[in-house]
């Protein structure tokens, strides 16, 4: 607005430009205060110099303008910086009221005009008007980037950019819905040295049809069982079958399913003296041996006439980069298969030659995935505030507490408002800075509820019926008795409604 004011004062004249250093310039706007009233002649008629208001550039309503004059009024610092602007800014900055040193570098662009300041084409709002105007600029929930940018365009007060983050980072709404976190860089497991010393389990699902899986992590040799039921006791069954024909291993790695997380199966581990490992829920990718030995024998079944012969083949086959089949690192040896196969080709590989090579594999495998992965998270520590994401919907965020740090590496245990506890991988976390909202209209969801929640473990009865366990090769039309009725039912999630006995006499 001033420099329009001035381009229509000096249109009045013939000028000449010369440049003239600045270092010259002692006085450069001595001659912009006024004009000599010797000029009587009307160059520009019906032209009033100074008519120029800026509530043109205000499309405001009379109260809301009206408002801002009276905020700017009471305003000290404002009134402060008013004065300031009309008498002339002092030669140093330390000739300057406190209050006003955050205005020294742009004093050159400060005018009053009509009862408001202006820095430039942008509104410099009153410190009592700064809290709607923060509302208003995060009214429509945008980003920090994007809230900035449009606030920049026509408003300004010192620190204001610093006070938008803080009120973004601070907002429930935008906290609880966000984007997931980047990748984090592939956390390899520890290769053991010997067959059997560590598995992966995991249950599938295939022709409606639920097989038991367990894979060594040494050798790649999968087990493949059938379950005629979704319990504890047939998961442990079938398990025993596989250890007395392979022996105890030192660590199991499963999910968090019922079968797994039941107190009856920590007291198998207990008892057989193996170390159970579970992977964060909702988080597949932290079992990813067991899950990608689900996908490779659900495609063998689903092509082969004969699953048996194509499990076989499987194992006979030479791992990539590694040049020895599974059935050579579990057995020692080749299996005998329908190709011609000598004698002279059974032998046992050399331990240590295999796993550095399954070492380097995974060097080479860790090196292409950290390549879109990005920095590790920053841990985190007992009482801070997070978010925790929803499997099921991953922009809807939940908030929780650190509760603790679970022993597994980037797993936490997360207790939300309303007291329930809950372990979650550190990627499916944010730190937050808002707080929870006295009341909330989004409902819990499913995924957030039972059977996944830490607070509550499932009590599975002891059977009293012990599968028995079965000689050879790994049988996928179960190895354990059926003694399943086909009057019971079963719930969604499999397990078996069983009728008290007190109801027996009784005809439902």
């Amino acid at each position: 607005m001033r420099l329009q004011r001035l381009l229509l004062a000096v249109q009045k004249y013939d000028l000449v430009v010369k440049y003239k250093p600045g270092k010259l310039m002692f006085l450069a706007d001595h001659l912009s205060r006024s004009f000599l009233p010797e000029t009587t002649e009307q160059l520009i008629p019906d032209v009033e110099v100074n008519s120029i208001s800026p509530a043109s550039y205000l499309p405001l309503s009379q109260d809301r303008y009206l408002e801002l004059q009276q905020k700017t009024g009471e305003d000290e610092t404002l009134q402060t910086l008013k004065n300031t602007v009309q008498n002339g800014w002092p030669m140093n900055k330390s000739q300057l009221p406190y209050c006003l040193h955050p205005y020294w570098s742009i004093r050159d662009e400060i005018a009053f005009i009509d009862g408001l300041l202006y820095k430039g084409d942008r509104l410099i709002i009153p410190k009592s008007l700064q809290p709607e105007m923060l509302n208003i600029i995060h009214q429509s929930h945008l980003g920090i980037v994007k809230c900035k940018s449009r606030a920049r365009e026509v408003l300004y007060w010192p620190g204001m950019s610093s006070q938008i983050e803080d009120k973004i980072s601070q907002c429930s709404v935008c906290a609880e819905i966000q984007n997931s976190n980047p990748k984090e860089p592939l956390l390899t497991v520890e290769i053991p040295d010997r067959p059997w010393a560590k598995i992966a389990t995991d249950i599938f699902v295939l022709n409606s049809n639920h097989y038991l899986l367990t894979v060594d992590y040494y050798s790649k040799w999968p087990e493949v069982v059938k379950l005629n039921e979704l319990t504890s006791s047939y998961v442990i069954a079938a398990l025993k079958s596989q250890f007395a024909k392979y022996g105890i291993p030192d660590e199991i790695i499963s999910d968090n399913g019922p079968q797994y997380s039941s107190r009856e199966f920590q007291e198998f581990a207990n008892c057989y003296g193996f170390t159970h490992n579970t992977s964060s829920p909702h988080y597949a990718q932290s079992n990813g041996q067991a899950e990608r030995m689900v996908q490779i024998v659900k495609r063998l079944l689903k092509k082969s006439s004969d699953p048996y012969l194509s499990l076989m083949d499987y194992r006979n086959t030479p791992l990539e980069n590694i040049g020895y089949s599974p059935a050579q690192l579990f057995l020692g040896r080749r299996i005998k298969t329908m190709l011609p196969t000598t004698s002279d080709l059974l032998r046992t590989p050399n331990s240590k030659l295999i796993q550095e090579k399954l070492r380097n594999r995974q060097a080479k495998a860790k090196h292409h995935f950290d390549r879109k992965a990005g920095k590790p998270l920053s841990q985190l520590k007992v009482g801070d505030s997070v978010m925790i994401q929803n499997h099921a919907s991953p922009t809807t965020w939940k908030h929780g507490t650190v509760d603790s740090k679970h022993h597994a590496e980037r797993s936490y245990i997360i207790r939300t408002p309303d007291n329930k506890c809950y372990r979650r991988n550190r990627k499916m976390l944010k730190p937050t800075q808002s707080t929870p909202p006295l009341s909330h209209d989004v409902t819990v969801e499913k995924s957030f509820a039972n059977p996944d929640s830490i607070s509550s473990i499932p009590k599975v009865a002891n059977s009293t019926s012990q599968p028995s366990t079965t000689n050879g090769s790994a049988n996928l039309q179960s190895s354990v008795p059926n003694t399943l009725n086909s009057n019971l039912q079963q719930t969604r999630s499999g397990r078996i409604i069983r009728k008290p006995a007190k109801y027996a006499d009784y005809v439902s």
